[in-house]
């Protein structure tokens, strides 16, 4: 996930995408087996607040076409593994044909290790949407384009000091991006450094400890100068896996520094995180997640979950810490048609650039289903109900519901 120009037009975006799918085919052309996949869909979505706007102020409602080309491949090369994946997307309103857009994920990596104990990964990713109108500040957007980047870059290295104990540190590069100026003052860039070690307890049980360092940048705008800030994290961390479809992971980080996202200057407070996967049987499972923590990992805790937690996009987080749960149960009734249910809720804290909060909570409700016609061919729906209260005039209480239904053919 990186740095890349914010808003492109439709050709550039074509080209873009063309050259990945391009670089995509030809490695799965030199391949032995059969690595890739290349396929299209169809989605068509139905808004009922498109703006996220009060309900007394006549929400405007709308249907989405959205078209897909999207292309990937997984190739192991000896000790090493290479991956990426990318789609691109054309979305037309049929009423608000202003905010058309074309957009796009991309996603590559490339796992490495060495006969001896060294080992790491190169990932980069990055999606470009439309924006998110359940953000505070985009309240008061009227005109003009929305649209949305996140992008991450990250290089993580790992070296086994003794058969249970490793060493492993990384940097990693962060970025949220709007298309429009007058959410500028929103947008940052992170850059991370992390060392730490990490230890194998026995079985399935580890343990780890480690440094982390943040710089975040936000740019200047016409509504507030640029500001600048620093965080240093203590990290520690457990993981269990019991079984092949059951893991448990925690982490709870103590950290301070001046927060880039307050006008207060410095700050200190404990976040952290617990997440859960449980399979009960071969038919069902559950998933589950708890995390306090700034309004920028939230944002690409978002990003890494945009397919699970919701009917797509990234929901990009404005809150100076945010408490957030995340609930999902998938049920196979069949061996072609799967059903799941996701909750997700988030409380946060909206401060604005001259430093007033408002508080705000948002919850998300979705139901989906997926038939898999054929091997290649499969189709799906699913309906989502979302709400915001807000303490403020900054921040607005609103509700929307959407739904969508799609069609996709991969070809193997």
């Amino acid at each position: 996930m990186s740095s890349l120009k914010f808003a492109i037009d439709a050709p550039a975006g074509l080209a873009r995408v063309a050259l990945l799918l391009g670089a995509v085919v030809s490695l799965a052309a030199h391949a032995e087996t059969n690595p890739y996949h290349i396929g299209a869909s169809q989605t068509f979505t139905r808004e009922s607040n498109v703006f996220k706007v009060p309900d007394q102020e006549n929400p405007k409602s709308d249907v989405i076409s959205g078209t897909s080309i999207f292309g990937g491949v997984d190739q192991s090369i000896g000790r090493q593994r290479v991956y990426a994946n990318a789609s691109l997307q054309n979305n037309s309103y049929n009423r608000l044909s202003r905010l058309d857009f074309v957009g796009y994920d991309v996603m590559a990596g490339f796992d490495w290790a060495t006969v001896g104990r060294l080992s790491g990964t190169l990932s980069f990713s990055r999606h470009e949407g439309q924006g998110d109108f359940s953000r505070p500040d985009a309240s008061a957007l009227t005109s003009g384009k929305f649209v949305e980047t996140t992008e991450q870059i990250a290089a993580l290295v790992n070296y086994e000091l003794l058969t249970n104990l490793a060493v492993n540190g990384g940097v990693e590069r962060r970025k949220v991006e709007s298309s429009n100026q007058s959410l500028a003052s929103s947008d940052v860039t992170s850059d991370i450094a992390r060392i730490g070690l990490r230890y194998r307890l026995g079985g399935s049980v580890s343990v780890g400890t480690g440094f982390r360092f943040t710089k975040d940048k936000r740019p200047e705008s016409a509504s507030s100068t640029g500001r600048s800030g620093t965080r240093r994290d203590l990290d520690l961390t457990t993981d269990w896996a019991p079984t092949a479809l059951t893991s448990v992971n925690a982490r709870v980080s103590v950290g301070n520094g001046n927060n880039s996202q307050s006008v207060s200057g410095s700050s200190s407070t404990v976040t952290g995180s617990l997440g859960a996967n449980y399979s009960p049987t071969g038919r069902l499972s559950f998933r589950g997640s708890f995390s306090r923590d700034t309004g920028t990992e939230t944002t690409f805790l978002n990003a890494a979950n945009a397919a699970s937690v919701g009917l797509g996009g990234v929901n990009v987080d404005t809150n100076r810490v945010t408490e957030s749960v995340n609930l999902g149960v998938t049920y196979l009734l069949t061996s072609k048609i799967n059903l799941t249910a996701n909750y997700s809720r988030a409380d946060g804290s909206y401060e604005t650039v001259s430093g007033s909060s408002s508080d705000n909570t948002i919850n998300r409700y979705a139901l989906g289903a997926q038939y898999e016609v054929a091997r290649n061919l499969s189709m799906g729906c699913a309906v989502q109900r979302e709400s915001r209260s807000g303490s403020s005039l900054t921040v607005r209480s609103y509700s929307a519901n959407s739904a969508n239904c799609s069609v996709r053919y991969t070809l193997k």
